[in-house]
C-alpha cells in the first residue's frame, strides 16, 4: 500500500520519470490491465496563476534534478483565500443567540469601562456585582458576573393520586412540587482559582514578588523547608510534589475555601465591576488586573416549554426567576427559596401586587428578627441572619413571554395589513395606469387623423402647384380663395369646384386653415353660401 501511495505521489511531481516498481506481491496492474500502466485519472498541470504557458516549462516545473523556484509573473492572478478552506477563510455562520450574548458580554465591558473614566472626575466609589435578565425573541437570557445569583424556581403540576392511609403523615404536595433551576454560577476566587492562577503565572509581575501563583494541599510553614509538599500551579487538573523553597512561603494568590476565600487576602469576589483603585491589604498591590467584568451567560428557549392552559400553572411551567445578592443566598438555599415562592403566591392568587409580595417575603426571611440580644436571627431557626445588603428581584417569566407573544401577533396581523394596503395601492395605480393609457391612445388617435389631413392638404398644395386651372378671360377677376380641410364637407366642395371649372386656386392665394371643429363647420356654410351665390350669378348671365 505504502510502494502504490508512493509511486502515485512521484507520478504525479515528475510525469516524465518512470514509475517506480511495484510490489511484486501485487497483482493489480495485471489483473486490470495486463501487466500495462494504468492511466492517470487527471493530466498532470500546475496552478493557472503560475502561467507556465508551454509544456517545456510544465516539464521544468516538475524536473527534481534542477528544483526551480517558480514565481508567478503575475501576482494579481492569485485567487483570495487560495488553499484555504471557504467555510473558514471568507465566511462564518452566526446565529441569532452568538450576537445577543456578545451584545451582552460587549454591554458589560463598556459599563466597567465608564466607570473607569468616572473614577477619574468623581469621588470613587468602589465596585458591585451584576446580574442581568433579557427577554427577546421568545428567550430568556441570564448575565451574571459576581457572587450574585439567579435562580429558576419551577413548579410541577398536581397530578391527582390515590387516596392513601390517614394515619400515615404525608409530605406538602405543594414543598414536594417545587424545585430550583440555577441560572448562573458563583464567581469567587474559589471558583475561578484556576483562572486566576493561570494569569499571576503569565503575568508574574502583577504579583511583585508578595505572591506565589501556587495552591498547596496544606499551608507551608518555615519548619517545612526542603521537605516535599503536594502542590498544583495554572491550569493543573492534578497534584504533584516539589521542594518547598522560601519562595513558597509567600503568601498565595487565592487563599480560603468557600465564602472565607479570598483574592491576594482581600476580595471575596473574582468578577464585578469598578473596584479600579482597590489595593491589596499589606502590600498596596492593585487587585483589577485580576478582576474581570466578563459575564457567564446562560439561556433558555421559552418557546420549547410545554404548559397545558387547564392546569393553570403557568407559573409553575415557565419558572419564577429570583435573581438576588449573596445577603440573600448566604442563608437561603435554592430549595427553601423555591419553596417561598410558591407558598406566597398560593396564598394570593389574585393579588395585583403578588410578585413584590414575594420579593419582600424573602427578603424579610433573609433578615430574620433581633432579639433581645440585639442579634439578628433567622425566623425559622436559631443561625444567624445575614448582615450583608439585601437585594431581590422576583420575575414572572410567563408574563413576559406572553407579552412576546401578542406583540408577535400583533407585529403579524399588521405586517398583514400593510402587504394587502400595498397590494391595494398596486391595483389602484395599475388601474390608474390603464385609464391614462386609454386617453393617451384616444388623443394618438386624434393626432393620427390631424397628420393624415396635413398629408391630404400638401397633395392638394403640390398638384395645384403642377396643374394650375385656365379661367376664361371675364371670369379671371372672380377668384375664390378655398380653405382646405379634412372634413368631409370640405371634399365634396372641393370635388365640385372642380368639376364645375368655376373655382381656381394659385400657389400664392392658397390658404390652410388649422382651426377648430366649430371654426372649420362655420367656414364649410360660408363656402357653400358662395358657392350657390356664384351659380345664380352665372345664369343670370
Amino acid at each position: 500500500m505504502f510502494s502504490n501511495f508512493k509511486e502515485r505521489f512521484m507520478t504525479a511531481l515528475a510525469p516524465d520519470l518512470p514509475p517506480l516498481p511495484s510490489n511484486d506481491r501485487s497483482d493489480h496492474h495485471h489483473r486490470r490491465f495486463g501487466g500495462q500502466q494504468m492511466p492517470d485519472k487527471f493530466p498532470y498541470a500546475r496552478p493557472p496563476f503560475l502561467q507556465l504557458l508551454t509544456a517545456d516549462e510544465l516539464r521544468a516545473s516538475a524536473d527534481h534534478n534542477v528544483r526551480p523556484i517558480i514565481v508567478p509573473r503575475d501576482i494579481n492572478l492569485l485567487p483570495w483565500g487560495t488553499c484555504l478552506p471557504p467555510s473558514a477563510s471568507t465566511r462564518r455562520r452566526v446565529s441569532k443567540d452568538e450576537l445577543i450574548i456578545g451584545a451582552l458580554e460587549s454591554a458589560f465591558f463598556s459599563m466597567d469601562s465608564l466607570i473607569a473614566q468616572d473614577s477619574n472626575r468623581y469621588r470613587d466609589a468602589g465596585g458591585c456585582t451584576a446580574c442581568v435578565s433579557l427577554f427577546i425573541d421568545g428567550k430568556m437570557y441570564v448575565a451574571n458576573a459576581g457572587d450574585s445569583r439567579a435562580v429558576l424556581c419551577q413548579r410541577r403540576a398536581n397530578q391527582p393520586t390515590e387516596p392513601k392511609d390517614s394515619s400515615v403523615i404525608e409530605p406538602d404536595p405543594l414543598e414536594a412540587s417545587c424545585y430550583p433551576v440555577p441560572f448562573s454560577a458563583d464567581h469567587t476566587p474559589e471558583t475561578e482559582r484556576e483562572r486566576l492562577l493561570n494569569v499571576a503565572r503569565l503575568k508574574p509581575h502583577l504579583m511583585a514578588n508578595h505572591y506565589v501563583a501556587m495552591e498547596y494541599a496544606k499551608r507551608p510553614h518555615i519548619k517545612d523547608m526542603g521537605q516535599r509538599i503536594l502542590c498544583r500551579q495554572g491550569t493543573m487538573k492534578g497534584w504533584t510534589y516539589k521542594t518547598l523553597t522560601r519562595d513558597d512561603l509567600r503568601m498565595p494568590v487565592v487563599n480560603g475555601e468557600g465564602k472565607r476565600s479570598r483574592l491576594l487576602g482581600t476580595l471575596g469576589v473574582s468578577r464585578g465591576f469598578g473596584d479600579h483603585e482597590l489595593l491589596a491589604i499589606n502590600t498596596g498591590i492593585q487587585i483589577k488586573p485580576f478582576l474581570t467584568p466578563h459575564p457567564d451567560v446562560r439561556q433558555r428557549d421559552l418557546t420549547q416549554v410545554v404548559s397545558i392552559p387547564d392546569e393553570h400553572n403557568q407559573d409553575g411551567d415557565y419558572g419564577v426567576l429570583v435573581m438576588a445578592t449573596d445577603g440573600l443566598w448566604d442563608v437561603s438555599e435554592n430549595e427553601a427559596v423555591s419553596r417561598t415562592v410558591f407558598q406566597t403566591l398560593s396564598k394570593y392568587p389574585t393579588e395585583k401586587h403578588r410578585y413584590t409580595m414575594v420579593a419582600q417575603e424573602l427578603v424579610a426571611r433573609a433578615r430574620g428578627k433581633i432579639n433581645d440580644s440585639g442579634h439578628w436571627r433567622l425566623a425559622d431557626s436559631k443561625a444567624a441572619a445575614t448582615v450583608d445588603d439585601i437585594s431581590v428581584i422576583v420575575i414572572p417569566v410567563y408574563q413576559y413571554y406572553k407579552e412576546h407573544i401578542e406583540w408577535t401577533q400583533n407585529y403579524t396581523r399588521d405586517l398583514e395589513k400593510r402587504r394587502r394596503r400595498a397590494q391595494a395601492n398596486m391595483a389602484q395605480e395599475a388601474q390608474e395606469g390603464n385609464l391614462l393609457n386609454g386617453v393617451i391612445a384616444e388623443e394618438a388617435h386624434v393626432e393620427e387623423e390631424e397628420e393624415d389631413g396635413e398629408v391630404v392638404v400638401l397633395e392638394a398644395k403640390a398638384q395645384i402647384q403642377s396643374e394650375p386651372l385656365q379661367l376664361p378671360h371675364a371670369e379671371a377677376e372672380e377668384v375664390l380663395v378655398v380653405e382646405i380641410s379634412t372634413s368631409p364637407e370640405q371634399s365634396e366642395s372641393r370635388e365640385s369646384a372642380a368639376s364645375t371649372g368655376t373655382a381656381t386656386a394659385t400657389a400664392d392665394e392658397e390658404a390652410s386653415v388649422t382651426a377648430p371643429a366649430s371654426q372649420r363647420d362655420s367656414a364649410t356654410v360660408a363656402q357653400q353660401q358662395q358657392q350657390r351665390s356664384r351659380k345664380g350669378n352665372k345664369g343670370k348671365h
